[in-house]
């Protein structure tokens, strides 16, 4: 597919080159030779077509005009019926345009042109196209195909090139062309879709140039403007864009003005601001289907001034006798002038109370200021109509707004929220915003909001500062209280990071503090501190907290800690200082204070022990060291269940009496002349009608022995009077000598156990009394153990 564009090149040559244009379809203007050097006559024909609309059944006459001077007519000449001529013998300038035109009567048409310079190659048409996709080694060949409304022409391209420039006499600037590339190697050719155009109105032009901007009246510029050197001689109608915009922060927009306009007329803009400065651009195309040209190099020109206009926002904050006042322009407000002032007076006391270029101004009030003004002034004076009268408010403690919130909206702005007072009269609402950090030119900036309105957005926000923000609501009578919060419009990590520092230090913990970075560092509302602690990798230890200390206990003494603090926002953490600290070790005096007290604590546990153990002798005896009788040193005459249970371990429960009751009973030297030495017997206990002369004799025949047998009786009841069971006994297994005799072969004692063959039955270790024939058992065992007829004696 073949791409077109125009290029208009200009190239220095000794030669002067004419480039001849057509103004319509009506003639051509031509030129014998297409170079001539310079300072050489230049011949110029005007060819018009038979049926030019122009001149169809119409008187005319054709003019020439050279740089817009019409040409005498000495200079002129008709060589045919359609064909004029114009014979030019020197160029005065470096550069002259030759029109053709063709008048009716008064009224002049362009039909043609040239322009000559010293120097000039003539304006020619580039086509270029995309070969797609070329095999090496095989050639290809290329042909331009250029037709016209009544003639065709056929370019060769050279060999390796993909483009062609067509002459200047191959085509007129308001004639349709169609173009086509055919491209032809060994297998065949091609040919592209043929491209229809028509050069003036595809063109894009050079930038053009604002050669002069004057402010003649209130409100207006006046811009004249021209195309490029090379273009300029076509005096045509083209469409021409104005663009303009305000400089020197004012209010920063755009204004677009579009119209169609000669070269020699001048663009007026009105309905500017007054004594405002204007940057200003412009650019050009011919055709509406056309291409814009760039826009030309920006001029400045300032509106004329006059008073200024409009009213001011004000915002009065009073303070006992003490008067805040800030003014910011309304969006009808015109200053008219750079060089503001403003000027407050009081319209009781009719006093100046301030004189400033600012947009605020701090001064005192009496009691009997009610009422001031501001005015704004410039080089030209004061307006009469731009006077801003400011109610006094001293009552300042009215009902405040709820629920008040600020919400990010974007990185520069904030969306305010709140909820309009109950039951209050409210007139307006002064929402006030103030950055925490940075320089301002004012302390503080607002915004004077509807009352029927509960939320705004506050714009032109610098991203991740601090802003304070608070709304009052405004009354009849007064001003009601603020409610003010701390807000960003964006937050992220902060800059920067406390250095931590230790406070105290010991064996077993360490305190930490740091302070607060500065607010320009915060880049958001600081959310906690997060501080890590370790003695080794595997067991790290995070304490978040807000507060700007921290203090680790439970640590060994005489080891080595690392610490890092990282501090965090919403919009993310940073990683502090990072300290290493070794905790101290333990001194003499330490020691000692140490040791001291745990060896007193030690001693009065002992002493404590020891006084328990004297006061609780007998318990602790009978848990320790069981008295056992001696036998040796023992008598027996009665006892009870109460007494048999004395020296045993008490039960840990109270329950029902257990079926085995174990009793040891020694039976020892018993005399009429010495009482009964046993602790667990004694002589009262013993009943009245107890027989014990039966023994007597017994006992008194065992007095010269030095040892008295005994024997211990298992009951597997406890002792009842009456008993129908007779109790079970056991002999006794002691290795302690029953018999008095030491010599072998001895006799065996009366108490001896009878031998298995003896009167009495063989028993089992553990055997109870046979049921039948009971008395005269009874009787043998009695005879065999004498001493415990006691038993049978109380029923036991």
């Amino acid at each position: 597919m073949a791409s077109v564009s125009l290029v208009l090149l200009l190239w220095m040559y000794i030669y002067v080159v004419i480039k001849v244009t057509g103004a319509s379809s009506c003639g051509n203007v031509y030129t014998p030779a297409p170079v001539v050097l310079a300072g050489s006559p230049v011949s110029v024909s005007c060819s018009i077509e038979e049926d030019c609309p122009l001149t169809k059944g119409k008187v005319f006459y054709v003019q020439w005009r050279i740089d817009g001077q019409v040409v005498p007519r000495n200079y002129t000449n008709q060589e045919s019926n359609m064909t004029y001529s114009v014979l030019i013998p020197r160029l005065q300038d470096t550069s002259a345009s030759i029109l053709c035109l063709v008048c009716v009567q008064e009224d002049c048409q362009i039909v043609d042109g040239v322009e000559v310079k010293n120097g000039m190659k003539m304006p020619s048409l580039r086509c270029d196209w995309n070969p797609v996709q070329e095999i090496a080694n095989l050639p290809t060949n290329y042909t331009l195909h250029l037709f016209r409304a009544k003639s065709q022409k056929v370019y060769a391209v050279p060999p390796g090139q993909h483009f062609y420039v067509v002459p200047r006499d191959a085509y007129g600037y308001f004639t349709e062309l169609e173009i086509s590339v055919t491209a032809a190697n060994v297998f065949g050719n091609t040919t592209t879709d043929p491209l229809k155009l028509t050069p003036l109105n595809t063109v894009k032009f050079d930038p053009p140039s604002i050669t002069r901007i004057e402010a003649h009246r209130y409100g207006c510029l006046k811009y004249s403007w021209s195309l490029s050197e090379t273009q300029k001689w076509l005096q045509l109608t083209f469409i021409v864009q104005l663009r303009l915009k305000t400089v020197n922060n004012q209010p920063n927009k755009d204004l677009v003005y579009t119209s169609r306009q000669l070269q020699l007329n001048p663009i007026e803009v009105c309905s500017l601001l007054h004594w405002t400065d204007y940057r200003s651009t412009v650019r050009v195309k011919y055709y509406a289907t056309s291409e814009w040209s760039e826009w030309s190099d920006p001029k400045t020109a300032t509106t004329l001034n006059k008073a200024p206009a409009g009213r001011l926002d004000t915002w009065l904050k009073v303070n006992n006798q003490t008067a805040q006042l800030y003014w910011k322009p309304s969006q009808q407000f015109r200053a008219n002038g750079q060089n503001l002032s403003y000027s407050v007076d009081s319209k009781d006391t009719k006093k100046r109370l301030c004189v400033t270029t600012e947009t605020y101004c701090f001064f005192s009030l009496t009691k009997w200021d009610k009422k001031i003004s501001l005015r704004a002034r410039n080089e030209v004076g004061f307006s009469d109509h731009n006077e801003v009268p400011v109610a006094v408010h001293r009552n300042k403690g009215l009902e405040p707004v709820s629920n008040f919130s600020v919400h990010p909206q974007s990185n520069t702005s904030l969306h305010v929220i709140w909820k309009s007072p109950a039951f209050s009269n409210v007139t307006s609402y002064v929402l006030e915003w103030r950055s925490l950090c940075g320089t301002t030119a004012a302390p503080l900036s607002f915004t004077l909001i509807h009352k029927n309105k509960s939320n705004t957005t506050l714009t032109g926000l610098e991203p991740s500062k601090p802003y304070e923000i608070s709304i009052y609501p405004r009354y009849v009578k007064g001003i009601g209280r603020p409610v003010t919060v701390l807000a960003y419009s964006s937050e992220k990590a902060p800059s920067d990071a406390p250095e931590l520092n230790y406070e105290e230090i010991s064996r077993s913990h360490l305190k930490f503090h740091w302070g607060q970075i500065p607010l320009e560092k915060r880049n958001g509302i600081i959310q906690g501190y997060r501080f890590y602690f370790w003695h080794n990798k595997n067991e790290i230890k995070e304490i978040m907290t807000t507060e700007t200390s921290v203090e680790v206990k439970d640590l060994q003494p005489h080891t080595k800690y690392h610490a890092l603090l990282s501090i965090c926002t919403k919009g993310g953490c940073v990683n502090g200082s990072f300290s290493t600290l070794t905790t101290e070790r333990l001194d003499g005096i330490e020691m000692v204070i140490f040791v001291i007290p745990a060896c007193i604590g030690a001693s009065l546990l002992v002493i404590i022990i020891v006084f328990t153990c004297f006061g609780k002798q007998e318990r602790v005896k009978m848990c320790l060291w069981p008295i056992i009788p001696d036998p040796a040193n023992s008598s027996i005459k009665r006892w009870t269940t109460t007494d048999s249970l004395q020296g045993l371990p008490a039960f840990k429960e109270d329950k029902d009496p257990v079926l085995v009751y174990l009793s040891h009973l020694s039976l020892l030297d018993m005399t009429e002349k010495e009482p009964f030495k046993s602790g667990y017997v004694k002589e009262n206990q013993w009943p009245d009608d107890l027989n014990i002369h039966a023994d007597t004799q017994s006992c008194d025949l065992e007095l010269e022995r030095e040892s008295v047998p005994y024997a211990t009786v298992l009951f597997s009841t406890p002792y009842q009077i009456n008993s129908s069971n007779p109790p079970a006994y056991v002999r006794s297994e002691s290795t302690q000598p029953l018999l008095a005799g030491d010599e072998p072969g001895s006799p065996p004692p009366p108490y001896e156990n009878v031998p298995r063959g003896g009167a009495v039955s063989a028993l089992n270790r553990f055997s109870a009394f046979s049921q039948s024939t009971q008395s005269e058992e009874s009787d043998e065992l009695w005879e065999e153990f004498p001493m415990l007829r006691s038993l049978e004696v109380n029923h036991i």
